[in-house]
């Protein structure tokens, strides 16, 4: 934290760097949000073990790493690993649970704590760090700017584009969108929506999980570190519209941007106090959010 009037006067390359830096941490927001939008929106179940998904995807990227050597390989190994693990989970506890939001509440929040008590057990609770696969620098806008955040937004704009048109260009998008808001009817159509939602939820899982493998080389990982992500993540769907992938982005890059050039003022715990406060008085104001409609998946 600096002070005011030096946070006032940044130079156009501080101010660059911090615009980037915003950038950059929305997209690991917005890949978090993005899972949890997927599967509240078909299924409308509120996953608490996503946060725990994104603790298990980047160890098992950082174990990989060590074990090959190969980031590429580490981080791949992370999503199909965290993906099958989301299979197995929908497939045998979670699709029983679908009609009893209670229950979903208590199973999914039983299985994060699961997988965070397994994660300290096997790795203590001392934080693990990944070296990063871009260690150099590349120029940006006349900035130099760590090659690895780069990639990390690139990918995010990636997931972004690729969703987008999976949702409203391709015959699965057209399934979501009918078991979402008229699941007996798809049946009738021909839809099998069973299938639909283990496919939703192993995708949720997928972003889980590579938004742990994209964090780890920037901060260290800790068994609890999803938390504070899911916790953000769940702010970003409520004020971008529950059920709105567009308002996902848009609220993640937002809240990027805040925790980005809030810290300049305030010590990062009373950034994120400020922005659950303003997200607090949006939704008095706006309860449905940015994109928020009787359909799903905009």
């Amino acid at each position: 934290m600096i002070g005011v009037v030096e946070a006032l006067l940044l130079t156009p390359n501080e101010f660059v760097t911090y615009l980037l830096n915003g950038i950059s941490r929305g997209m690991i927001i917005f890949l978090v949000a993005s899972g949890l939008t997927l599967i509240f929106g078909l299924i409308g179940l509120i996953n608490f073990a996503h946060g725990a998904m994104v603790a298990l995807g980047g160890y098992l990227t950082i174990v990989t790493v060590g074990t090959t050597g190969s980031f590429w390989f580490g981080i791949a190994a992370g999503v199909l690993l965290v993906a099958v693990l989301g299979f197995v989970l929908e497939k045998t506890i979670l699709h029983r649970l679908y009609d009893e939001p209670l229950l979903g509440f208590l199973g999914t929040f039983g299985i994060g704590l699961v997988i965070e008590q397994l994660l300290s057990f096997h790795f203590g609770d001392q934080s693990r760090s990944l070296e990063s696969p871009f260690p150099g620098t590349i120029d940006l806008f006349g900035v130099a700017y760590p090659a690895h955040r780069i990639f990390v937004i690139v990918v995010g704009v990636t997931v972004a584009l690729l969703v987008g048109a999976l949702l409203s260009q391709t015959r699965f998008g057209l399934e979501i969108h009918a078991t979402a808001n008229k699941s007996a009817t798809a049946e009738i159509l021909g839809v099998d929506s069973g299938k639909v939602y283990t496919a939703t939820f192993v995708l949720g899982s997928a972003f889980a999980a590579l938004a742990g493998g994209l964090t780890a080389p920037i901060t260290s990982m800790s068994p609890g570190i999803g938390t504070s992500y899911m916790l953000m993540a769940f702010l970003v769907i409520i004020v971008g519209g529950m059920g709105s992938f567009k308002g996902s982005f848009l609220v993640s890059m937002i809240v990027g941007q805040i925790m980005a050039f809030g810290w300049l003022f305030l010590e990062p715990t009373y950034v994120q106090m400020s922005i659950f406060v303003a997200a607090m008085v949006f939704i008095l104001y706006k309860p449905r959010g940015f994109f928020g409609k009787p359909e799903v998946f905009e």
